[in-house]
């Protein structure tokens, strides 16, 4: 039969869980639909996050595993940088989305899975529902005032209704999650370079209880490469990891791609909303989506039901939601996706010299970099620490970088 909600959410991860909560919460009947058979599952993507961000969102700290050192690793070179308090951490995938969930529904949204959903349905140009194969293969029309697409990267809703098309450059990332009894549970590597990782990077990322996301990402159509075959050669071929390896044994072998294009020009339309890497609101600059879709869907749920409350799901209405992302966002992720651009072409000889920079940072001016936290503060502070850059290509794309941080934003939309 079919079914009437006033808000609908097109996929189970992040963005989608966070939007269902943000919305539930003010009320409104909210339906989220899943594909898969389970939250959490497949994983996706390995957990890099910062426990300051996990703080913000309320995420339980047996969830997040915090970590003291990050070493960064080119062909020559090698960056080690010590934290005390820890700021970065790698989450408990999983069992995050399944907290995420969780609060979903205890805010009162209705979250179903194993139903996929197949079509989009139109009125006058305006999105106002779906059709749904559900866990038995029955098939049935979802209407909703507003729906919002969280279906990740294959961006379902998105692609069907010309807001955007099918991402073409993207990161794939291979990774194990591997039993690891001898490696140092507080020590955290990211390593660039041809030999492990061309027009991409490589990880070690510790999670507690002696268990390590070892991956590799590359991008395509920048290469061709298979991210998969470099996975092995990594700890059989990286001094600085064999012994840490000793004894280990991948536990689970997990893939996944992210959008590497920015955030789309528009996330909004009648009756539509595209949240999390459906809209591009992941960081370009390493690939970091959790943090960001979980902000992106609360804002989207909470304008979904503000346009509910309003009897008014226009575009025009709805695109508060553009605003206010990119009143918070927006610059940064600009920023991030200049400086992605720039560095997927490393050669080995200029990851070389960028370490050599890294030298010469403070840890804090690294993390705050590495977050994607832009200010003209860090940028002169770099210009500061490495008065060499003057002479270089270098000063001239840190001035832009600084030109695009001055210009204003967009003003978040109240009410």
């Amino acid at each position: 039969m079919p079914e009437d909600w006033n808000v609908l959410i097109v996929g189970g991860g992040p963005a989608g869980l966070a939007a269902g909560e943000a919305a539930a919460k003010q009320g409104v009947r909210t339906l989220i639909l899943e594909r898969q058979h389970e939250i959490g599952y497949p994983i996706h993507t390995s957990g890099g996050s910062w426990v300051s961000d996990m703080q913000a969102l309320h995420i339980p700290t047996h969830l997040y595993h915090p970590i003291n050192k990050v070493v960064f690793l080119s062909p020559q070179r090698e960056v080690p940088l010590h934290y005390n308090p820890a700021v970065a951490c790698v989450v408990d995938v999983r069992g995050l989305y399944q907290h995420l969930a969780n609060r979903a529904v205890a805010a009162g949204a209705t979250l179903r899975v194993n139903h996929t959903v197949e079509q989009t349905l139109l009125e006058d140009g305006r999105v106002c529902g779906v059709t749904v194969k559900n866990h038995v293969n029955e098939r049935a029309p979802v209407r909703a005032a507003v729906t919002i697409d969280a279906s990740g990267f294959s961006r379902h809703i998105g692609v069907r209704t010309d807001m955007g098309k099918a991402f073409k450059r993207y990161g794939f990332g291979a990774e194990y999650d591997m039993y690891a009894p001898n490696y140092p549970q507080d020590e955290l590597f990211l390593i660039m370079g041809s030999q492990f990782a061309p027009r991409g990077y490589a990880w070690a990322f510790p999670r507690g209880n002696d268990r390590v996301r070892l991956g590799v990402g590359v991008l395509h159509p920048d290469c061709d490469d298979d991210a998969r075959v470099y996975l092995d050669s990594i700890v059989r071929d990286l001094p600085q990891l064999t012994a840490k390896f000793k004894d280990a044994s991948p536990i689970e072998y997990h893939t996944g791609l992210f959008p590497s294009e920015g955030p789309l020009e528009r996330f909004s339309r009648d009756g539509l909303l595209l949240a999390g890497d459906a809209g591009g609101h992941g960081s370009t600059l390493v690939g970091e989506g959790i943090r960001f879709a979980i902000y992106s869907g609360q804002m989207a749920g909470s304008v979904a039901s503000e346009a509910v409350k309003a009897g008014n799901t226009s575009a025009s209405f709805l695109e508060r939601f553009d605003k206010k992302w990119r009143a918070r966002f927006g610059r940064d992720m600009d920023i991030s996706y200049m400086i992605n651009k720039r560095i997927t072409n490393y050669g080995d000889e200029q990851w070389d010299n960028a370490l050599d920079l890294m030298k010469r940072l403070t840890p804090s001016q690294m993390a705050q970099a590495l977050r994607g936290d832009f200010s003209a503060g860090l940028i002169m502070g770099i210009l500061a620490r490495n008065p060499g850059l003057i002479a270089t290509g270098g000063k001239k794309f840190l001035d832009v970088i600084l030109e695009r941080i001055n210009k204003p934003t967009l003003q978040t939309v109240e009410g």
